[in-house]
């Protein structure tokens, strides 16, 4: 991945990055983003990947990972995971995560009191997102 991947969160509506193993595209709303993986998270991206949504997590009022579409997702994968959860929480932005199979594999063994806030697809983040109505507030 190159740095100017890496943009300062909503600078455009729909901003995609790749490396070797994953695509990533973020889809910036009016009050969040979804950022979807496709591919693998591995050593090689995790990093850079949770650095990005963090950042995402300070500017918004939600936000989506859709990982339906990854292949792999190791441990270091999952320690993103918990990095962007707990800088959501700080940020109190509302995460949801949509995972794939491969992503559920993991959660079993690495997650098994479910503290990651799983929904079933993105129509269904995205309805809770429209549902929720919560006001926006100022990014400082």
């Amino acid at each position: 991945m190159t740095e100017t991947a890496f943009a300062t969160p909503a600078t455009e509506a729909t901003q995609a990055w790749r490396n070797h193993t994953a695509k990533f595209t973020v889809h910036w709303g009016r009050a969040g983003a979804v950022v979807a993986a496709d591919g693998e998270i591995d050593a090689a991206n995790a990093g850079p990947f949770a650095d990005y949504a963090r950042r995402c997590a300070d500017c918004c009022e939600w936000l989506i990972l859709d990982l339906s579409e990854l292949t792999f997702i190791g441990t270091v994968g999952f320690t993103a995971l918990q990095s962007i959860s707990a800088r959501c929480t700080t940020a109190r932005t509302r995460l949801m995560v949509i995972p794939s199979p491969a992503v559920t594999s993991v959660l079993k063994i690495c997650d098994p009191q479910s503290r990651l806030p799983l929904v079933a697809s993105l129509a269904d983040a995205l309805a809770y997102v429209q549902k929720s109505g919560r006001p926006l507030r100022a990014v400082t």
